[in-house]
């Protein structure tokens, strides 16, 4: 009422809301914590909520999320407490920690760099968002959905197939696949590996199933004059492999397309394991790896255990 008539200053009311319920829960804490958080609320939350005031109300939801924001602090500081820590002996690989167990939120960054600048803390590097991963060109579903077609497809050249497959699973280029010579394949104990880059990798069941088969078939045919095809894929002459043409085009009659499937199960590989290992097993180029990691944000390289500890030489 005596707003209304003029005889007191008009208020934000839910400015003034919530200040009276921040201020109750800050003092509701422990001393030490109640001490930094009535610091950091006072000169940076409210003071930037005052200001906005003067050009338009605080809203209900602004004022919520302001409250919420010094919980999450709180919680922050809880966790510091159960782990035998504090703000002063808060270190890098306690922080990295903290961000393994906690999800992302803007708050904490803001709250610990500023504690930084009061030093209130030591120099310690806070993580910032993670930018979210591009839309895959080729959808995981479609490449697996693709996968099991080739796995069953008998209407496809078995050659076509396994090559298809070495393509989806193992992201090799077509004219690697190709060139493949029967050495290339290792049997061992019933397990049949070949060397796509510096590692051999281990063939699922399926695929060891249909490359057998491929090759059972081809010693039943009859034989080249002087001798079988060294290749594994052999083409129509003894010296030639199976062309690239003609398995692009068994492949692009069934939906896939080499290169784009090739592209997309790289950017899937990277997002499972780093990009080292890719470019290892799969046998590209470490800066191609890197590459489909940086565009795919790609999270191995700075995954906090990696950073919390270090190596003595």
């Amino acid at each position: 009422m005596l707003i209304s008539a003029g005889t007191l200053s008009a208020i934000d009311v839910e400015l003034n809301d919530f200040e009276l319920k921040a201020t109750a829960f800050i003092a509701g804490l422990p001393d030490k914590h109640a001490a930094i958080l009535k610091q950091y609320f006072t000169w940076e939350i409210l003071r930037k909520l005052r200001q906005r005031a003067t050009t338009q109300p605080v809203t209900a939801s602004t004022a919520n999320s302001r409250y919420s924001e010094s919980r999450k602090i709180e919680g922050l500081l809880a966790w510091l407490d159960d782990h035998g820590l504090s703000l002063s002996t808060l270190n890098q690989a306690a922080l990295d920690r903290f961000f393994a167990e906690h999800d992302y939120q803007s708050v904490h960054r803001t709250f610990l760099n500023w504690a930084v600048r009061h030093h209130l803390t030591g120099p310690v590097a806070v993580p910032g968002r993670k930018p979210p991963r591009p839309d895959a060109s080729v959808p995981d579903e479609v490449i697996w959905s693709k996968i099991d077609l080739l796995l069953e497809d008998r209407s496809i050249p078995l050659p076509s197939r396994i090559i298809g497959l070495f393509i989806l699973v193992f992201a090799q280029r077509l004219c690697d696949c190709v060139r493949l010579r029967r050495t290339d394949v290792v049997d061992d104990k019933g397990e049949v590996s070949i060397a796509f880059g510096k590692t051999p990798v281990v063939l699922p069941a399926s695929i060891t199933s249909l490359l057998r088969q491929h090759l059972d078939e081809s010693r039943a045919e009859r034989p080249f004059a002087g001798g079988g095809s060294e290749w594994l894929f052999a083409g129509a002459m003894p010296q030639h492999h199976t062309s690239e043409a003609n398995v692009a085009l068994h492949l692009s009659s069934r939906g896939i397309r080499v290169r784009e499937v090739r592209r997309a199960r790289i950017d899937q590989l990277v997002q499972q394991v780093p990009a080292s290992v890719v470019a290892d097993v799969v046998g590209i180029n470490i800066a191609t790896a890197l590459k489909h990691a940086a565009n795919t944000n790609a999270t191995w390289g700075t995954y906090p255990e990696l950073r919390a500890t270090t190596t003595e030489e």
